[in-house]
């Protein structure tokens, strides 16, 4: 995640198609950064364990709390 609270995951790279030579858009290892948009990470939501969405939301709260 970055400062401003975009979330990025890991994909395999779509122009070399994750193979493992190297190409200007992935890491070298097959793999890219994209920014994940809302809906994926409500998908990703959807799918987690509801003790695991409660830790996640617990954290979360802890953090902005720390922050004011």
């Amino acid at each position: 995640m970055s400062g401003d609270g975009k979330l990025y995951v890991k994909s395999a790279c779509l122009v070399c198609r994750n193979k493992t030579y190297f190409c200007s858009y992935c890491d070298g290892v097959g793999f890219v950064f994209v920014e994940a948009s809302d809906k994926s990470v409500s998908r990703w939501l959807a799918q987690l364990t509801e003790e695991r969405k409660e830790t996640i939301i617990k954290e979360a709260a802890e953090k902005q709390e720390a922050k004011e």
